[in-house]
């Protein structure tokens, strides 16, 4: 083990995110660690703990404080302290501490509430305030196949059979490829939207740019989100509300939570419970409208 002493924790951190990347960890997961342990880091220091061994449950106590007092959700506060907890337990693999002090310290409470989906006035809407063809596309995609933001810009020509409706994610969330399927209207609108700008190669980006030409960026879609979102006067038009849009809807309709979870990439269905949870919700209140001994005797 490395003397305790001498490891200061920016460089425990240093160590942290070169094991990450060794670990060929995603791009984007390193810059969530970079901005969410980061401040973390500067509370150490504005505190004079510099030390990785001087670190106590009691500081981590004191910083998850700092947290509620900040105007942030509980999904922030709670994501933040999950980060340093993993930084943490790294710290005790490479040993670089003996015992992870966030071992007594349990993470903040997570309000278990779940963002609204897009109604089917709100999805008429949006898609009756679509300007052209890609961002119509755009929209069928995103609701019909559980697509997130950064997945759907990824899509190349080969990812989506227009026979079947099969689209392979490939390194999705996890850097794990999956499946996921359109259906027929769908692949109609993809078709209107090829027939206007022309079928992508095998190696070529579906949704491109108007002003470059080139592959459809986050920010690309996240503006394209926010016009459609003013002319639609639909205030909750983001990409991840269509695939909660989709996961809904899917549940709504029958389908098997196990089957929606390999879909939409999740490894477990502990985040879809709580969908499953608003499902059985409809479930009771149709049974309470129509139930017959309620409502005839």
């Amino acid at each position: 083990m490395l003397h305790q002493k001498a490891i200061t924790i920016s460089d425990a951190f240093d160590l942290f995110l070169l094991d990450a990347q060794a670990r060929n960890l995603a791009d984007k997961t390193l810059r969530a660690y970079r901005v969410t342990v980061g401040p973390f880091l500067r509370w150490c220091d504005e505190q004079g703990l510099v030390f990785l061994a001087d670190m106590t449950s009691a500081d981590l106590r004191k910083y998850l404080i700092y947290l509620q007092q900040r105007d942030i959700s509980s999904r922030t506060r709670y994501n933040t302290a999950k980060a340093v907890k993993t930084f943490l337990n790294y710290c005790v693999t490479d040993e670089l501490i003996e015992v992870s002090p966030f071992n007594r310290v349990q993470l903040p409470r997570l309000e278990k509430r779940i963002l609204p989906a897009l109604t089917i006035e709100e999805i008429k809407a949006v898609l009756k305030a679509c300007r052209n063809l890609r961002d119509l596309a755009i929209c069928y995609v995103l609701l019909d196949s559980g697509l997130r933001a950064g997945e759907l810009i990824a899509l190349n020509g080969d990812d989506i059979d227009l026979k079947t409706g099969v689209v392979t994610v490939k390194l999705g969330k996890g850097r794990k490829d999956r499946v996921t399927l359109i259906g027929l209207k769908t692949r109609k609108m993809v078709r209107r939207y090829y027939a206007e700008r022309g079928v992508p190669g095998e190696d070529e980006p579906v949704f491109v740019s108007f002003r470059t030409g080139k592959q459809l960026t986050l920010e690309g879609i996240a503006q394209v989100m926010e016009r459609l979102r003013e002319t639609s006067g639909v205030a909750n038009c983001k990409c991840h509300a269509f695939r909660r849009t989709f996961a809904l809807t899917c549940l709504r309709n029958g389908m098997n939570v196990y089957v929606l979870a390999k879909l939409m990439g999740h490894s477990d269905i502990s985040i879809l419970q709580q969908y499953l949870a608003l499902v059985q919700g409809d479930l009771v209140a149709a049974h309470r409208a129509c139930g017959p001994a309620d409502n005839m005797l």
